[in-house]
């Protein structure tokens, strides 16, 4: 059953339309703007039928705050045959249409039925537009692999809705590319699509980097600055390295994602947004959640579709295609190149890929650099040693072990700490989350001090 709200500070209007559209639609009731707008932000409506003259918030500034959090959002406003003008002005403002006092029943229902399926009409056709597109931009994601195409379909489905997504997969295997291709093929493709590292940031510039912040919130704030979140409203935002954040600004994202509003860094006024949040990891964050080193009830908000991208090693038999592809890209640097030789593209299917797409596509352009004739040979391509793998006949001398200095490190800080992990993380200069991670690659969390 299709849901109206009724805003009206005139108890008997709100009454006779209550009485008249009940039989028809569920009816949600509110004698001001305010009280509509909170409820429209936690439950939304297929239509809004509202008063313009009200104390507290007017319907010309409820018809504003609801274009914002919904642009398409199907908004009628009562007047008397006085103020028509007011009417005409609201429809400038992005009204539907207007209804005039007193009602007539029928006259009411009719224009009533007719938007809502105008409106449903116009759903269909978008859809159905968006399908078309989807399946002509797949092929941008290259790969004839059964778990690819799996992933596509998938893709193709979460597309259509405005639900959240979990994107999981190693590093380079082309997490923001399904992130991209969610965003063009969904109905927010002609708003902005924002990706943002959040691993590339330190805490307190993350938050102000997404919220944004007020003049003076804190030093260096020498102007207002609109956050990521603000700029992608109405469109998607890419969260890369979603598990590197600490507990802080997990409960500030929790809340955008619960409520759909954000507070400026510095100021107590919400601002309403509408934005599908993509969020991309190559952690385990459900084994995260359970450990309590990831808010749980984030990681379920988030993870409304979970996508999973297969490393390259999974679907080998894509690397001729994804190859070639890459050859193409940069045949500007190497115009005689146009291909891989039979023994060159032996080679790479030998390789297993520890940096996934993305290395092969590093693989490529060196070999397009050092080449010499018309095809890349495996002396071009240079793969680093793996296993069987073919490797550069000039080695680079060995290196210190990194890891084990680092984890010799975050003992002997663990140690001077006492074993306290909030201390530890800070002396580190690290955030909590990333230092419960590093104790357990370094099986470090039952370390005695």
């Amino acid at each position: 059953m299709k849901k109206i709200l009724v805003v009206d500070d005139d108890s008997t209007a709100r009454k006779i339309l209550e009485r008249m559209l009940s039989p028809e639609y569920r009816v949600e009731s509110f004698e001001n703007g305010e009280e509509a707008l909170r409820y429209y932000l936690q439950h939304g409506a297929d239509l809004v039928l509202t008063d313009l003259k009200m104390p507290r918030m007017d319907g010309m500034e409820l018809l504003s705050r609801i274009r914002q959090i919904t642009p398409e959002a199907l908004v009628f406003v009562i007047t008397g045959h006085s103020s028509i003008d007011n009417a005409v002005t609201a429809i400038k403002r992005g009204a539907y249409d207007y209804i005039s006092k007193p009602f007539d029943p029928d006259e009411v229902l009719l224009r009533l039925k007719r938007a809502l399926r105008e409106r449903q009409l116009e759903t269909r056709v978008r859809t159905l537009e968006m399908e078309k597109e989807l399946h002509q931009s797949a092929p941008a994601i290259l790969g004839n692999h059964p778990k690819m195409l799996a992933l596509i379909e998938l893709a193709r489905k979460v597309a259509r809705t405005h639900s959240n997504v979990l994107i999981m997969g190693e590093t380079g295997v082309g997490k923001e590319l399904i992130a991209r291709l969610i965003h063009q093929c969904s109905p927010r493709r002609d708003n902005p699509f924002i990706p943002v590292n959040c691993g590339a940031l330190t805490e307190s510039l993350l938050e102000s980097e997404l919220f944004g912040h007020e003049k003076g919130a804190f030093t260096g704030a020498a102007s207002r600055r609109i956050g990521y979140l603000e700029l992608a409203d109405g469109g998607s935002i890419l969260l890369d390295e979603i598990g590197t954040t600490d507990n802080s600004f997990q409960v500030k994202l929790l809340r955008v994602l619960q409520d759909r509003i954000i507070y400026r860094v510095g100021s107590a006024s919400a601002t309403p947004v509408d934005i599908r949040v993509i969020a991309s990891t190559n952690q385990d964050l459900e084994r995260e959640a359970m450990e309590e080193s990831f808010r749980s009830d984030l990681y379920y908000r988030l993870s409304v579709m979970c996508l999973r991208i297969p490393p390259l090693r999974e679907r080998i038999e894509d690397v001729p295609l994804l190859a070639q592809h890459f050859v193409t890209k940069y045949q500007s640097i190497n115009p005689r190149v146009e291909s891989i030789s039979d023994k060159g593209l032996a080679h790479l299917l030998a390789y297993d890929y520890p940096g996934n797409v993305r290395e092969l596509e590093n693989i490529v352009e060196r070999g397009m650099i050092l080449a010499t004739g018309t095809t890349l040979e495996p002396e071009y391509l240079m793969l680093r040693s793996t296993g069987n793998t073919f490797s550069c006949e000039v080695q680079s001398p060995p290196r210190p072990a990194l890891g084990e200095a680092e984890k010799e490190h975050i003992l002997r800080v663990l140690q001077q700490c006492g074993g306290k992990k909030t201390e530890t993380a800070s002396r580190l200069g690290i955030n909590k989350t990333t230092l419960w991670r590093k104790l357990r690659k370094y099986e470090l969390e039952n370390a005695n001090p």
